[in-house]
Protein backbone atom coordinates (compact mmCIF):
# COMPACT_ATOMS: atom_id res chain seq x y z
CA UNK A 1 0.00 0.00 0.00
CA UNK A 2 1.35 3.26 -1.35
CA UNK A 3 0.57 6.88 0.57
CA UNK A 4 -1.04 9.72 -1.90
CA UNK A 5 1.67 12.76 -1.34
CA UNK A 6 0.45 16.14 0.38
CA UNK A 7 -2.51 14.36 2.41
CA UNK A 8 -2.56 13.56 5.90
CA UNK A 9 -2.53 9.77 6.42
CA UNK A 10 -4.36 8.53 9.63
CA UNK A 11 -4.11 4.91 10.90
CA UNK A 12 -6.74 3.05 12.74
CA UNK A 13 -5.50 -0.14 14.40
CA UNK A 14 -8.10 -2.79 15.52
CA UNK A 15 -8.73 -6.54 15.47
CA UNK A 16 -12.71 -5.63 15.73
CA UNK A 17 -14.62 -3.94 12.42
CA UNK A 18 -16.84 -2.19 15.13
CA UNK A 19 -14.19 -0.19 16.73
CA UNK A 20 -12.57 0.72 13.43
CA UNK A 21 -16.23 2.09 12.31
CA UNK A 22 -16.97 3.89 15.55
CA UNK A 23 -13.70 5.35 14.98
CA UNK A 24 -14.29 6.32 11.26
CA UNK A 25 -17.86 7.84 12.15
CA UNK A 26 -16.84 9.88 14.72
CA UNK A 27 -13.49 10.85 12.49
CA UNK A 28 -16.60 12.15 9.96
CA UNK A 29 -18.32 13.81 12.95
CA UNK A 30 -15.94 16.45 13.76
CA UNK A 31 -14.80 17.22 10.22
CA UNK A 32 -11.00 15.26 9.99
CA UNK A 33 -9.99 15.19 6.63
CA UNK A 34 -7.50 12.16 6.11
CA UNK A 35 -7.30 9.34 4.37
CA UNK A 36 -8.00 6.71 6.41
CA UNK A 37 -6.20 3.02 6.56
CA UNK A 38 -7.44 0.68 8.74
CA UNK A 39 -5.67 -2.34 9.74
CA UNK A 40 -6.72 -5.67 11.55
CA UNK A 41 -3.42 -6.98 13.10
CA UNK A 42 -0.31 -6.13 14.61
CA UNK A 43 1.72 -7.79 11.85
CA UNK A 44 -0.32 -5.21 9.26
CA UNK A 45 0.47 -2.06 11.34
CA UNK A 46 4.02 -2.83 11.46
CA UNK A 47 4.27 -3.64 8.08
CA UNK A 48 2.68 -0.79 6.85
CA UNK A 49 4.48 1.99 9.45
CA UNK A 50 7.92 0.08 8.75
CA UNK A 51 7.50 0.56 5.27
CA UNK A 52 8.89 3.84 5.45
CA UNK A 53 5.34 5.80 4.87
CA UNK A 54 4.65 9.18 6.02
CA UNK A 55 2.05 8.26 8.66
CA UNK A 56 0.52 11.59 10.29
CA UNK A 57 -2.15 9.97 12.78
CA UNK A 58 -2.06 6.45 14.84
CA UNK A 59 -5.06 5.37 16.20
CA UNK A 60 -4.29 2.33 18.24
CA UNK A 61 -6.68 -0.32 20.00
CA UNK A 62 -4.91 -2.06 22.88
CA UNK A 63 -6.78 -5.29 21.38
CA UNK A 64 -4.00 -4.98 18.44
CA UNK A 65 -1.07 -5.55 20.67
CA UNK A 66 0.40 -8.10 21.99
CA UNK A 67 -1.03 -8.73 25.44
CA UNK A 68 2.23 -10.08 27.33
CA UNK A 69 4.10 -7.48 25.43
CA UNK A 70 1.92 -4.35 25.04
CA UNK A 71 5.28 -2.00 25.93
CA UNK A 72 7.74 -3.49 23.50
CA UNK A 73 5.28 -3.44 20.69
CA UNK A 74 4.32 -0.05 21.56
CA UNK A 75 8.15 0.76 21.79
CA UNK A 76 8.78 -0.30 18.57
CA UNK A 77 6.01 1.81 16.97
CA UNK A 78 6.83 4.99 18.07
CA UNK A 79 10.55 4.47 16.63
CA UNK A 80 9.10 2.89 13.48
CA UNK A 81 6.68 6.14 13.57
CA UNK A 82 8.93 9.03 15.13
CA UNK A 83 6.97 11.98 13.98
CA UNK A 84 3.53 10.62 14.03
CA UNK A 85 1.01 11.50 17.15
CA UNK A 86 -0.91 8.35 18.88
CA UNK A 87 -3.90 7.66 20.67
CA UNK A 88 -4.40 4.29 22.38
CA UNK A 89 -8.10 3.28 23.00
CA UNK A 90 -8.26 1.07 25.60
CA UNK A 91 -9.18 -0.35 29.49
CA UNK A 92 -6.67 1.64 30.94
CA UNK A 93 -3.31 3.14 30.08
CA UNK A 94 -0.43 0.73 29.51
CA UNK A 95 2.39 1.04 31.98
CA UNK A 96 5.37 2.24 30.24
CA UNK A 97 3.70 3.21 27.33
CA UNK A 98 3.88 6.85 26.31
CA UNK A 99 0.65 7.79 24.51
CA UNK A 100 0.04 11.50 23.10
CA UNK A 101 -3.21 11.03 24.26
CA UNK A 102 -5.36 7.96 25.69
CA UNK A 103 -8.80 7.41 25.42
CA UNK A 104 -10.64 5.20 28.19
CA UNK A 105 -13.58 2.48 27.03
CA UNK A 106 -15.26 4.04 29.77
CA UNK A 107 -16.08 7.66 28.20
CA UNK A 108 -19.12 8.58 26.62
CA UNK A 109 -19.90 10.10 23.45
CA UNK A 110 -18.91 13.64 24.68
CA UNK A 111 -15.43 12.96 25.86
CA UNK A 112 -14.68 10.52 23.49
CA UNK A 113 -15.35 13.71 20.75
CA UNK A 114 -13.36 16.25 22.95
CA UNK A 115 -10.47 14.00 22.76
CA UNK A 116 -10.71 13.32 19.48
CA UNK A 117 -10.43 17.14 19.01
CA UNK A 118 -7.70 17.77 21.19
CA UNK A 119 -5.47 14.89 19.39
CA UNK A 120 -6.31 16.18 16.00
CA UNK A 121 -6.73 19.51 16.43
CA UNK A 122 -4.59 20.88 19.55
CA UNK A 123 -1.69 23.05 18.86
CA UNK A 124 1.34 20.45 18.05
CA UNK A 125 4.11 21.37 21.02
CA UNK A 126 8.11 21.37 20.80
CA UNK A 127 8.94 18.66 23.88
CA UNK A 128 9.01 21.61 26.16
CA UNK A 129 10.04 24.55 23.81
CA UNK A 130 8.68 28.08 24.81
CA UNK A 131 4.69 27.47 23.20
CA UNK A 132 4.56 31.35 22.86
CA UNK A 133 6.11 30.87 19.27
CA UNK A 134 3.21 29.29 18.54
CA UNK A 135 0.95 31.97 19.96
CA UNK A 136 -1.25 33.83 17.18
CA UNK A 137 -0.87 37.59 16.72
CA UNK A 138 -4.31 39.56 16.75
CA UNK A 139 -4.31 39.83 12.92
CA UNK A 140 -3.84 35.99 12.58
CA UNK A 141 -6.57 35.65 14.90
CA UNK A 142 -8.75 38.20 12.66
CA UNK A 143 -8.07 36.29 9.84
CA UNK A 144 -8.58 32.76 11.35
CA UNK A 145 -11.91 34.12 12.65
CA UNK A 146 -12.52 35.12 9.46
CA UNK A 147 -11.56 31.44 7.83
CA UNK A 148 -13.81 29.92 10.39
CA UNK A 149 -16.95 31.69 9.58
CA UNK A 150 -16.50 30.46 5.55
CA UNK A 151 -15.19 33.70 4.03
CA UNK A 152 -12.91 33.94 1.38
CA UNK A 153 -10.00 35.24 1.04
CA UNK A 154 -11.00 38.41 -0.80
CA UNK A 155 -13.94 38.90 1.08
CA UNK A 156 -11.34 38.54 4.26
CA UNK A 157 -9.15 41.11 2.52
CA UNK A 158 -12.14 43.58 1.95
CA UNK A 159 -12.65 43.02 5.87
CA UNK A 160 -9.81 43.93 6.88
CA UNK A 161 -8.44 46.47 4.28
CA UNK A 162 -5.69 44.23 3.84
CA UNK A 163 -4.49 42.78 -0.01
CA UNK A 164 -5.53 39.29 -0.82
CA UNK A 165 -1.36 38.23 -0.76
CA UNK A 166 -1.46 39.60 3.20
CA UNK A 167 -4.57 37.14 4.19
CA UNK A 168 -2.70 33.84 2.15
CA UNK A 169 0.56 35.20 4.19
CA UNK A 170 -1.45 35.17 7.76
CA UNK A 171 -3.33 32.02 6.42
CA UNK A 172 0.26 30.14 6.09
CA UNK A 173 1.55 31.37 9.49
CA UNK A 174 -1.61 29.91 11.17
CA UNK A 175 -1.31 26.17 9.75
CA UNK A 176 2.06 26.58 10.62
CA UNK A 177 1.94 27.46 13.84
CA UNK A 178 -1.08 25.46 14.40
CA UNK A 179 -0.35 22.61 12.26
CA UNK A 180 -4.13 22.12 11.31
CA UNK A 181 -4.32 22.27 7.18
CA UNK A 182 -7.78 22.10 6.63
CA UNK A 183 -10.67 24.91 7.01
CA UNK A 184 -13.05 22.60 9.46
CA UNK A 185 -9.78 22.08 11.60
CA UNK A 186 -9.10 25.71 12.42
CA UNK A 187 -13.28 25.99 13.07
CA UNK A 188 -13.11 23.66 15.80
CA UNK A 189 -9.67 24.83 16.81
CA UNK A 190 -11.86 28.37 16.58
CA UNK A 191 -14.77 27.03 18.64
CA UNK A 192 -12.55 25.06 21.31
CA UNK A 193 -10.64 28.55 22.08
CA UNK A 194 -13.62 30.85 21.91
CA UNK A 195 -12.71 32.68 19.11
CA UNK A 196 -16.23 32.01 17.77
CA UNK A 197 -19.58 30.97 19.33
CA UNK A 198 -21.49 28.00 17.96
CA UNK A 199 -23.91 30.35 16.63
CA UNK A 200 -21.93 32.13 14.23
CA UNK A 201 -20.60 28.70 13.32
CA UNK A 202 -24.10 27.93 12.32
Amino acid sequence: MEFEDKKLHTIIASEQYLVRLGVKTLLNVIGVESELHEVDSFEELEYLISNGEDVNYLILSEDILHKQKATECFGHIKKSCSLCRTVLIGKQQIPGCVFDHFISHSCDRKMVVDRLQQFFYEPKTNDGNDNESHALSDREIDVLKAVALGFSNKEIADQLYISINTVITHRKNITSKLGIKTISGLTVYALMHQIITAEEAI
